[in-house]
């Protein structure tokens, strides 16, 4: 790509009038805001409140002073502008003499300066903004930046192309330098407790009795066998003290014994792994000065990228918590209640609820229902554990009861044996982090990987039937058949137990998809000191009562029909209300679902086009959710309802998709490389059986491919085993992790590491 400042604009548009620049700006279909003169931002929290709303454009561009059209750029807009100062020969003609040619064909504007901007596709990870960074006289603008667009006054297109993707080159040059790598300090001698214990063993065991208390389903005997092991090697080590290490680890027993078939056996595996790793001392390696080890340099680099995702959580906008309605009563009743209030939390726990009473009374015009599933972020003591219990007590006093599921589910049998005695269920979990572990993970039993399963095929089947399960006996077991089942999902849980729990390719097989993720932007809410009981008022009740009594006017006082008395017939097929969009609604919907699908073809082939897919579905189910809450007896979707929905939905998707950049390995690859160093680490030298046992289960071809990415970054040696003369299969290489540079251990000390 040559460019010069000779080029002549091919579009010069006249500079708009002060009444014709809401609609020029409107006509971009991007999120803009006013500019005086001088290029400054005339909303009170500048490009943060860009909006491509017309009704929002048209009030912003109501102040006389707003002469320019400002548009944000990064992850808002998808857009990177290149800022090249080319005026009388400033140094961004020199980059662009050299770089020039390297560049793709891509759109360009000329700026009121004289300068040039070059605008390319944001590449899905944070740009930051930098003034002469790149080179002197090229300043760029990214993510927490925004450019004057055309047609503002002086700004003309000169070349009207679609904005190219950055160059690898440049994206490069774009990012961050790593961050360094913090070196160790000698810990020698380690500083020792009351009881002689060290601070490395303490700090281990500590970890080890939470990983005890934790342990999922399927993989309790895993957890305990190996905390005990590595604790008794602390003991015989030194590290701890026999006594407040055993009692510790009883102490952490204690807590998961409820939850284990056979106690005893428990117990004995606590006791074995104990005596076995004391058999066994494990010899903590000081860190050397100046000396990093090769794993954590790797795996430094290799979640480099990741660790510049981390930030602080997105600001839920503030038209989001006003939603109106039955949604905004309960959202009140949950915040007036709470000791810690979670506004944004408990707008979720409201319309899994909404959209639950709702269920099988109303559908779009598309046939969307309001079935519901969402997850709900927030870090331990931080409040999100108030608004499902708001929820029950609310359903329990309005006689609703009979729509609340089960707080824990057993097995997904049990969960289909709920819905057929009520086809409309709501299921509030705690824990959902681990619970989804326990019933995805790789050992998770059968009775409970049903559970995800059926979870997954009943959001889709909420229009349709639900064919259940044949069974050989059919005349004592019949097969049942849910007609338009509506089921509601709404799951607590910490960041880390949550992501951890998707890892391996849930954003590319859907999973994650039929989640609206909402994430609190406060893990630690101010103390409310005027928190009460909680007791909702008559008229939450009767609204709630409204909503699945469904359309149309109620009978006469007196005449109110006891819904809770006779529940729904899961066999029969119902016939929804139709909720209509008034036109200025489906005006909107028409150009939201075009941006909707520019976005989806920006991410088509990656892991976050099963997200951004959903997006329109999400916000459509959101906008009839809201407009139900409002009016039950007469609901109509208007261009509030749907702008309101589309806003949630936009948010979950960008929270998501951030996030999960954050949390989930780029690759299943790197989950594997991972692993493997996990493993080689935690246990020494490792044959490839010892590793498939260890928890690599991978096929021959797999397991070569991440031990030769392993060994060609120095990161493990392979070492072979000796002439094998006896009888049997002989004995494979074994893989052990290169000591760090400067390390003079012997080679008795190294078999300890």
């Amino acid at each position: 790509m040559v460019l010069s400042q000779d080029l002549e604009p091919i579009d010069r548009c006249a500079s708009p009038g002060q009444t014709g620049i809401a609609e020029a700006a409107i006509a971009l279909g991007l999120p803009v805001f006013p500019c005086d003169a001088r290029k400054r931002p005339l909303t009170q929290h500048g490009f943060k409140d860009a909006a491509a709303d017309p009704a929002a454009i048209h009030r912003m561009f109501a102040n006389p002073a707003a002469v320019m059209i400002g548009m944000p750029t990064g992850e808002v807009t998808g857009l990177i502008v290149i800022d090249v100062d080319v005026k009388d020969g400033r140094p961004g003609q020199a980059w662009l003499d050299t770089s020039g040619d390297l560049l793709p064909m891509t759109r360009a504007v000329q700026t009121a300066s004289g300068g040039l901007h070059l605008y390319f596709r944001w590449p899905g990870q944070p740009i930051r903004n930098s003034a002469s960074k790149l080179a002197p006289g090229i300043d760029v603008r990214g993510d927490g930046g925004y450019v004057i667009v055309p047609p503002s006054p002086g700004y003309v297109v000169l070349d009207d192309l679609p904005p190219a993707d950055l160059p690898e080159w440049l994206l490069a040059a774009l990012q961050p330098p790593p961050p360094p790598i913090l070196r160790p300090v000698a810990m020698e001698p380690q500083p020792r407790h009351r009881d002689g214990s060290t601070a490395i063993g303490t700090a281990a065991l500590d970890d080890r009795c939470a990983e005890i208390r934790n342990a999922p389903e399927g993989g309790k005997h895993q957890a305990v066998n190996e905390a005990a092991f590595a604790i008794g090697g602390m003991v015989s080590a030194g590290h701890l003290d026999e006594g407040t290490a055993w009692a510790a680890l009883s102490d952490a027993m204690s807590s998961l014994l409820p939850r284990c078939r056979d106690q005893r056996a428990a117990q004995q595996t606590l006791r074995r792994a104990f005596q076995e790793g004391w058999a066994q001392p494990q010899q903590v390696p000081v860190p050397v000065p100046e000396a990093v080890h090769p794993a954590a340099q790797f795996l430094t680099s290799l979640y480099a990228n990741r660790a510049k995702q981390q930030a602080k959580p997105l600001v839920v906008p503030p038209d989001i918590m006003q939603p109106g309605g039955v949604l905004q009563m309960l959202v009140e009743e949950c915040v007036r209640t709470a000791l810690r209030p979670q506004p944004f939390l408990a707008l979720g726990a409201a319309i899994c609820a909404v959209g639950v009473l709702a269920g099988r009374q109303y559908r779009s015009r598309t046939d969307l229902r309001t079935n519901v599933y969402i997850a709900a972020v927030a870090e331990s003591g931080g409040g999100k554990d108030h608004a499902p219990e708001v929820i029950r007590r609310c359903f329990d006093l309005a006689g609703l009861d009979r729509y609340l599921g089960g707080e824990n589910l057993a097995s997904g049998r049990g969960m289909l044996s709920a819905l057929e005695q009520h086809p409309a269920r709501l299921f509030q979990i705690d824990e959902f982090g681990l619970f989804l572990h326990s019933v995805t993970g790789g050992k998770a039993p059968a009775h409970k990987a049903d559970i995800w399963s059926e979870l997954m095929k009943l959001y889709s089947r909420a229009k349709g039937v639900y064919r259940g399960t044949e069974y050989a006996n059919k005349k004592d077991a019949p097969r049942v058949d849910l007609h338009q089942p509506c089921v509601g999902f709404y799951g607590t849980t910490t960041p880390s137990t949550f992501w951890k729990a998707l890892e391996g390719g849930a954003m590319m097989d859907g999973s994650l998809a039929r989640f609206l993720v909402f994430v609190t932007d406060t893990d630690r809410p101010d103390r409310n000191r005027d928190a009460g009981i909680i007791a909702p008022s008559p008229a939450l009740l009767e609204a709630l009562k409204a909503i699945p009594r469904g359309q149309g006017d109620p009978p006469p006082a007196g005449n109110l029909p006891e819904i809770h008395v006779v529940p729904m017939a899961s066999t029969e097929e119902p016939t929804p209300f139709t909720v209509a969009m008034t036109p200025a609604a489906e005006i909107l919907q028409d150009r939201k679902l075009a941006e909707e699908d520019v976005w989806a073809k920006r991410v088509a082939g990656t892991p976050q086009a099963a997200i951004v897919n959903r997006l329109g579905e999400n916000a459509t189910k959101l906008a009839l959710i809201c407009a139900i809450s409002r009016n039950p007896a007469h609901p109509e979707i208007t261009e509030r309802d749907l702008a309101w929905g589309w806003s949630l939905a936009e948010h979950c998707t960008r929270t998501v998709l951030r996030d999960a950049q954050r949390f989930l390995a780029d690759s299943e690859f790197e989950v594997r490389m991972n692993k493997a160093i996990d493993i080689i680490g935690k246990h020494g030298p490792c044959s490839r059986r010892d590793m498939f046992h260890k928890g690599l289960k991978l096929a021959a071809r797999e397991f070569s491919e991440v031990i030769d990415a392993l060994v060609v970054h120095g990161v493990v040696i392979e070492t072979q085993p000796p002439p094998h003369s006896g009888a049997g299969r002989p004995p494979g290489p074994r893989y052990v992790l290169v000591q760090p540079p400067g390390d003079d251990q012997g080679e008795e000390d190294a078999d300890d590491v």
